[in-house]
C-alpha cells in the first residue's frame, strides 16, 4: 500500500474516532444534564409539598391539601355548601345553577393556568386546580406540568382522580378552561382516560347577569373583592404566569411558580364561596337589591319557570322606579300568556302612565291586546300612533335601519287597523 493511501486511511480512522468520542461526550452531557434536571425537579416537588406521580416514562407534580369544613372562604365556611345543595333540592330543577339531584361531593370546583390566552393548539395548560367539599372538609389538588413532554402523565393523574366527575363549577370555564382541556387532551387521548361527561355551572354568566351594571368589570378577582369581600395579598397577575412558567422550564425552582400556584388555589376556593353566594341570592335565602331581584326573576322567566318569576316581578312592580316599570311590563307579558288579558292591559297602562313616556314596544303590546283580545281598533290605533311618536324621539339614539324598519311596521299596522275599524263601523 502506498504511503499516500496509508495516510488517507489513517485520517479516516482518526476522524471516525474523534466523531465517536464527540458523540460519547454529548451523550454523557445529555445524561448529566438530565440527571441534574431530575434532581432539581425532585427538590422543586419537595419545596411545593408535592408528590411526583410517574406514568409511561413521564411524571407530574401533584400537591394535595385538606381543609376543615369550618375553613372560612370570604363570608362563608366551606361546609356551608351542604346547606346550599340541600336547599336546591327544594328549588328549581332546571335553573342553570341548580344542584337538584346532586350531592355537595358531586361538585368539582375547577380552574386552570395556561401558557397563553389564545385558543390555538400551541397553548398548553400547565396547572390544573380542583377542589371537592366532603363531610370531612375540602380536598384540594393541584396538578403541575413539569415540562411539555409530560402531558400524558399530567392528564392521566387529573382524569384518574376525577373519574367520578358529575358537575364542574368554573368561572368562564365553558368558554376558556374546558375547551383548552379538550384541545390538549387530543394529543394524549390514546394514552389516558377519556374526558368524562358532566354538568357544568359557569359562574361568570351568573355574575355578569347580576352585577354587570354594578361592577367595573366582572373578573373573578373583582367579584371576590366587591361582592364577597375577599382580598388577595401579593397576588401574581395572570399575565405573568406564562413568563414565570417558562422561567421554571429553564431553571426548575419552586419559588418561580409558588405565586402562580397560590393564585390558582385562591381561584378554586373562591368558586366555593361564590357558588354559595349566588345560590343564596337565586333561592331567596338572602336579601337582594332591586336590580338583582329583577335579573333573577328575568332568568326564571327565560327558563320557563313563570311560577317563580311572577311573584318576584309583582313585588318589584310596586316600585316607583325604572325597574318597577320594567317589572310591570314583565307581569303584563306573563298575564297575557296565561290569558288574563284585562289584567295585562291594566299593567301596561300603568307603565304608560299619564306622561306618555313609555318605550314604543310597550305601546305596541297594548295595541295588540286592544286589537286581538278586545277588538277595540280605535284604541289600538291610538296606542300605535303613540308608539310612532316614541320611536321618533329615539331617532338620535337608534340606528337608522331600526328606525326605518319599525316605522314601516307601525304604519302598516295603523293602515290595517283603519281598515278593520271602517269595516266594524259599516257593520254597525
Amino acid at each position: 500500500m502506498s504511503l499516500k493511501r496509508k495516510l488517507q486511511l489513517y485520517k479516516k480512522q482518526l476522524h471516525q474516532a474523534q466523531k465517536a468520542e464527540n458523540q460519547e461526550h454529548k451523550e454523557k452531557k445529555v445524561s448529566t444534564d438530565s440527571d441534574t434536571y431530575e434532581r432539581e425537579i425532585r427538590q422543586a416537588a419537595r419545596d411545593m409539598d408535592a408528590e411526583i406521580r410517574h406514568f409511561d416514562n413521564q411524571y407530574v407534580l401533584v400537591h394535595t391539601e385538606r381543609l376543615k369544613p369550618e375553613t372560612a372562604i370570604g363570608p362563608y365556611s366551606a361546609g356551608a355548601l351542604f346547606k346550599t345543595v340541600s336547599d336546591w333540592q327544594k328549588g328549581s330543577s332546571v335553573h342553570p345553577l341548580s344542584a337538584y339531584g346532586l350531592a355537595a361531593e358531586d361538585l368539582l370546583f375547577f380552574d386552570t393556568e395556561t401558557t397563553g390566552l389564545a385558543s390555538g393548539t400551541g397553548q398548553m395548560i400547565f396547572l390544573i386546580g380542583l377542589a371537592r367539599v366532603t363531610p370531612a372538609g375540602v380536598i384540594m389538588r393541584q396538578y403541575f406540568l413539569p415540562g411539555p413532554g409530560h402531558e400524558a402523565a399530567f392528564f392521566n393523574a387529573f382524569l384518574r382522580d376525577s373519574h367520578s366527575l358529575k358537575n364542574l363549577v368554573t368561572f368562564n370555564g365553558k368558554a376558556f378552561d374546558w375547551p383548552r382541556v379538550k384541545t390538549r387532551h387530543r394529543f394524549v387521548r390514546d394514552q389516558v382516560p377519556r374526558l368524562p361527561a358532566f354538568g357544568h355551572f359557569d359562574l361568570l354568566h351568573a355574575s355578569r347577569r347580576l352585577w354587570k351594571n354594578r361592577l367595573d368589570s366582572v373578573r373573578l378577582q373583582t367579584v371576590e373583592k366587591e361582592i364577597l369581600g375577599l382580598e388577595r395579598e401579593e397576588d401574581v397577575p395572570g399575565k405573568m404566569a406564562p413568563f414565570l412558567y417558562f422561567q421554571f422550564l429553564k431553571r426548575p425552582e419552586a419559588d418561580l411558580v409558588k405565586g402562580i400556584i397560590e393564585h390558582n388555589r385562591t381561584d378554586v376556593l373562591s368558586l366555593i364561596a361564590l357558588y354559595i353566594h349566588l345560590s343564596n341570592k337565586i333561592l331567596g335565602n338572602m336579601p337582594c337589591d332591586e336590580h338583582e331581584r329583577y335579573e333573577i326573576a328575568r332568568w326564571y322567566r327565560q327558563i320557563g319557570d313563570s311560577e317563580r318569576a311572577l311573584p318576584l316581578f309583582r313585588k318589584l312592580a310596586a316600585h316607583d322606579s325604572a325597574i318597577g316599570a320594567r317589572s310591570r311590563a314583565q307581569v303584563a307579558a306573563l298575564y297575557k300568556r296565561e290569558g288574563y288579558y284585562g289584567q295585562a292591559l291594566t299593567m301596561l297602562q300603568s307603565v304608560i302612565g299619564d306622561d306618555n313616556r313609555a318605550d314604543d314596544h310597550i305601546y305596541i303590546e297594548a295595541a295588540k291586546l286592544m286589537e286581538h283580545q278586545f277588538q277595540n281598533y280605535e284604541g289600538a290605533i291610538s296606542y300605535t300612533e303613540r308608539a310612532l311618536r316614541s320611536l321618533q324621539e329615539k331617532q338620535k339614539t337608534l340606528p337608522d335601519e331600526i328606525i326605518e324598519r319599525k316605522t314601516s311596521a307601525y304604519i302598516k299596522r295603523i293602515n290595517r287597523l283603519d281598515e278593520k275599524w271602517l269595516r266594524k263601523k259599516e257593520r254597525g
